[in-house]
């Protein structure tokens, strides 16, 4: 990220106030989204955004169609009490759903609980696939800063020989827009995608313009789903989920397209749950409970032994039933056993955090809560393999980098990506009874930020609404500036536009998504929000250039009350930083001005909306985070490894891969896979060349020779800084 400086005071630059809400939704009277166990658990979700989906924790829900309270379908074998959005409202970011045809003449994909697997079918009182596909689909349009991990269980069929097609086609039709689909990874077309759990993170999603990723697990006691999930008619399935998840064996070796490890059992690695979590695999922990309205409580996976037995001894998906049942009439006599938000809850204190300050303490009684960060204390510092250790000194907040970066190694300021290593780094600093600083402070606007590897001054400033702020439904997309800060700034405003007529009715602001260092390739990834009524003509847009650095200056803004007796806005002038301006509505009523200093950018709104625009106002952060990205080859995979894997710039610009007016301080960034697995280089064990030359694999460094091969067959993605790179 840009923009980076020394912290001095960090209190004083950044908001206090620490209550977080949901943003963009109207919350309805049965779901409370603002209480305390809601926000903390909404901030520890993006807490592991920068780790791999294998160090990551997701809270899940078991069969979250099978709900009580949905008015979509109606369940008798019932698993949960709140529908899929409300528990997404909740923190949940695991969707389990499982799909069969509604009959035997008829393949709509629905939603129903049933073990006779190829023989299942629903019927016609079931929800549809695609109503639970909406729930998830408004969840994250209003959502824009949150990933979802959709879970599928889908067996092939008797009676429907293009099944999988189905519901691919239901996928692609109703959540394309939102979903991380194979080919986005470099996968081919119509191949056999394993997800692949050891390098694939939250923000490599994000970065690529999306929010979603739809993986089948079933059948789970299959030793290898490509063969199960077979191409031909189930190719359109194929190019939309992920067939199974990447998985390690006991000796290292990558068994791609396995069934996740469940409940700790062999599929990966020697029925170990710690086992699994150090091998890079991903288990998931699924609650016996089945069904809410006639079964009687589990003991075994429920309550605060979710969080003591499995998360905290390295599971990754917590795929609970019966949540938060007590809250219902529908499940009394549950009691202890019913899971609760807080039972996902590692990190935060209780009514935390409360405003007490700005960074992030973890207290000798073994709880994270907020606190001025001029205190003095030792710092969490973490190596490239996850070992902890203090500082060797104790300071303020902002003294984290440095100090850690003194230890030596690959150390550098730390914060745990879940419960598992809150506990390692507990055991690593036992002896030590104090309060310590971790790598985690309130970057903007009750936003928490984790793992940065530079403190960030945002230069975030909010400015009020100019309108009734009393009037209509109100709207607040600070949750787009989120977005930004976790891709890493490759997020920018691109266009607005008016719609207008003798006043203003609304207007729409249009955001894009460009590459970045990633796995993951960026196609045409735009996200527009319109704010106001329908009336009124579109003009023309004011369009913002990032390769210029181009970005929204000044917004004029003018009330009046002269149609309702209250004001509404009347008038709207947007300015860019190069002069361009576009203009709607009557400049009548009293008008203000928000300008940025030439240190700014006007990025986000917030504001009260009905027929018309009731009332606006803006979000500005610092214009240096104008981030063109970057400019990405294929995948190249020029060298086999008979005598080294040579895939040099050179090489490849000889080859005509890299265009031949590019130099090599042009790169900004080089990654590798193996060609067949697609496994990261990182994680292959071999000393590679990854440099201002290029990437490349010796045989001679890697206990090889020109007769002896031990190189892998790698393939690789240049990023350059410049479009002209690419042939």
């Amino acid at each position: 990220m840009k923009h980076v400086k020394k912290l001095t005071q960090l209190p004083r630059l950044l908001v206090a106030t620490m209550m977080i809400s949901t943003v963009s939704i109207t919350a309805t009277a049965a779901i409370n989204t603002d209480d305390d166990k809601v926000t903390r658990l909404d901030l520890q979700g993006q807490i592991d955004n920068f780790a791999p989906f294998s160090k990551t924790l997701w809270a899940g829900a078991h069969n979250a169609y099978a709900s009580y309270s949905w008015s979509k379908g109606t369940y008798t074998d019932v698993n949960q009490h709140y529908s899929p959005k409300s528990l997404l409202r909740r923190g949940i970011r695991v969707m389990e759903f499982d799909i069969y045809p509604e009959g035997t003449f008829d393949s709509t994909p629905m939603l129903c609980h049933n073990s006779l697997e190829n023989k299942a079918l629903c019927s016609s009182f079931h929800a549809k696939l695609s109503e639970g596909l909406d729930d998830i689909k408004d969840f994250l349009r209003d959502n824009p800063d949150e990933v979802i991990l959709l879970k599928i269980e889908a067996y092939k069929h008797n009676d429907h020989k293009n099944w999988h097609n189905k519901i691919g086609e239901r996928l692609q039709k109703d959540v394309g827009d939102y979903l991380l689909v194979p080919e986005d990874w470099g996968y081919a077309d119509k191949s056999c995608a394993s997800l692949p759990v050891s390098h694939l993170s939250k923000r490599d999603i994000l970065a690529a313009g999306k929010q979603l990723v739809a993986v089948v697990q079933t059948p789970r006691d299959h030793s290898n789903l490509c063969s199960y999930h077979r191409s031909g008619k189930y190719s359109k399935f194929w190019n939309t989920v992920f067939i199974g998840v990447d998985a390690f064996d006991g000796n290292g070796n990558l068994k791609s397209n396995q069934p996740f490890c469940q409940n700790g059992s062999d599929e990966c690695v020697n029925n170990d749950q710690t086992a699994h979590y150090n091998a890079n695999n991903m288990t998931v922990v699924i609650d016996d409970a089945t069904q809410l309205a006639t079964d009687g409580p589990s003991a075994s996976k429920t309550g605060d032994k979710v969080l003591n037995n499995w998360a905290k001894k390295g599971a990754q998906i917590l795929e609970l039933a019966l949540v938060e049942a007590n809250n219902t009439g529908s499940a009394s006599g549950y009691g202890a056993n019913e899971v609760q938000i807080e039972d996902y809850i590692w990190s935060w204190k209780t009514n935390h955090p409360n405003g007490a300050g700005n960074c992030a303490s973890l207290e000798s009684n073994e709880v994270i809560i907020d606190k001025a960060c001029t205190n003095l204390q030792y710092h969490t510092c973490v190596d490239d393999d996850r070992n902890w250790q203090l500082s060797a000194s104790k300071g303020e907040w902002s003294s984290g980098f440095s100090s850690c970066n003194s230890l030596g190694g690959s150390y550098k300021f730390g914060m745990p990506f879940n419960a598992y290593e809150q506990v390692q780094l507990l055991n690593d600093i036992q002896s030590t009874n104090e309060n310590i600083w971790l790598n985690y402070y309130n970057a903007f606007n009750d936003f928490w930020y984790a793992n940065a590897s530079e403190y960030i001054d945002w230069q975030f400033v909010e400015q009020s609404a100019v309108g009734s702020t009393n009037k209509g439904d109100s709207f607040d997309d600070i949750s787009l500036l989120k977005r930004k800060a976790l891709v890493g700034g490759t997020f920018n405003l691109s266009y607005v536009k008016i719609r207008s007529g003798s006043r203003i009715n609304g207007f729409k602001a249009c955001y894009e998504t460009t590459q970045s260092v990633s796995h993951t390739k960026v196609g045409t990834s735009e996200r527009c929000v319109t704010y106001g009524g329908s009336g009124g003509n579109w003009g023309n847009a004011l369009t913002f250039d990032s390769s210029k650095s181009e970005y929204l200056k000044n917004i004029t803004i003018c009330k009046d009350d002269a149609k309702h007796g209250y004001d509404t806005v009347y008038y709207i002038k947007f300015t860019s930083n190069n002069g361009n301006h576009i203009s709607g509505g009557t400049n009548q009523g009293t008008c203000t001005t928000y300008r940025s200093t030439s240190s700014q950018q006007i990025f986000a709104f917030h504001g009260n909306e009905g027929s018309e625009l009731n009332a606006l106002g803006v979000y500005k952060i610092g214009n240096t985070f104008v981030d063109e990205g970057l400019y990405a080859t294929g995948w190249l995979d020029k060298d086999d490894p008979n005598n080294g894997d040579n895939e040099l710039f050179n090489a490849h610009k000889t080859a005509g891969n890299i265009s031949t007016s590019c130099e090599s301080s042009d790169i900004a960034g080089i990654i590798a896979r193996v060609v067949d697995t697609k496994l990261d280089s990182s994680l292959s064990g071999q000393k590679l060349v990854n440099n201002s030359t290029g990437f490349a694999c010796w045989n001679s460094s890697n206990g090889g020779s020109s007769s002896n091969t031990t190189c892998e067959d790698y393939e690789v993605k240049y990023f350059f800084t410049k479009a002209g790179c690419l042939p």
